[in-house]
C-alpha cells in the first residue's frame, strides 16, 4: 500500500507542476487568468474573429484550366488526384476527409497521361457515393461552377422529376463503365 501512496503523492506534485508551467506559460502569451473563489484558474481567451471571404473574393473550385493527369471528383467532397513528381496526390478541396473510392478518377488520369492530353475544364465526375445524393451532390457541381458532370449510369433514375434548366446549366453525361467514360471524356465533340 506504501507504493501506491507515493505514487498518488508523486502524480499530484505532477499536477502542481503542470499547472506552474501552464501559468507561466499563460503570462509569458500575455493572457489574464481570472481566478474565481474555489481556487480554480480560468483563462481568458480571446475569441478568433472569423474572417468571411467578400462575395467578389470566392473561387470556385470546379472552374479551373485542368493539366494533363489532373481529374476532379466528387466522393462527398470534391477532390483533385493529380500527378506531383511521377504520384498521385488526392487533395480535398473542402475539408480534412480522406476518400478511398478513387479508382475511376486514377483510371482517367492515367488515360489522360497516355494521352497527353488533359480532360475538358470544369469537369468532374460521380462516384458511386453520390447514389441517393445526386440532387444534392448536382448542387454542390452547380455552386462551384462545373460545366460537365460525369454521373454513373445507375443513378440516372434519381434525375427523374428535375427540373429541365438543370440540363442547359449543367452538361450531364452518363457512363456504364470505365471504357465509356474513357471514350466520352476523350472523344472529340
Amino acid at each position: 500500500m506504501s507504493e501506491l501512496a507515493e505514487l498518488i503523492r508523486v502524480n499530484k506534485n505532477i499536477e502542481k507542476q503542470n499547472r506552474e508551467i501552464i501559468r507561466l506559460l499563460k503570462i509569458i502569451a500575455g493572457e489574464a487568468d481570472f481566478v474565481d473563489k474555489s481556487g480554480y484558474v480560468i483563462p481568458e481567451f480571446e475569441e478568433p474573429e472569423e474572417v468571411y471571404p467578400d462575395a467578389d473574393e470566392f473561387t470556385s473550385l470546379l472552374d479551373v484550366t485542368c493539366e494533363v493527369g489532373e481529374v476532379y471528383f466528387i466522393d462527398g467532397d470534391i477532390y483533385k488526384l493529380s500527378i506531383q513528381n511521377n504520384e498521385k496526390v488526392i487533395d480535398n478541396l473542402m475539408g480534412d476527409d480522406e476518400t478511398t473510392n478513387f479508382n475511376i478518377a486514377e483510371i482517367i488520369s492515367d488515360e489522360s497521361i497516355n494521352r497527353n492530353q488533359n480532360i475538358d475544364d470544369a469537369t468532374v465526375i460521380l462516384t458511386d457515393s453520390s447514389k441517393g445524393m445526386l440532387p444534392q451532390t448536382l448542387e454542390l457541381c452547380y455552386k462551384q461552377d462545373a460545366k460537365k458532370v460525369f454521373i454513373p449510369w445507375d443513378q440516372a433514375m434519381e434525375l427523374l422529376g428535375a427540373p429541365d434548366t438543370l440540363q442547359r446549366v449543367l452538361k450531364l453525361n452518363f457512363y456504364k463503365s470505365e471504357e465509356d467514360l474513357i471514350n466520352k471524356m476523350f472523344s472529340e465533340e
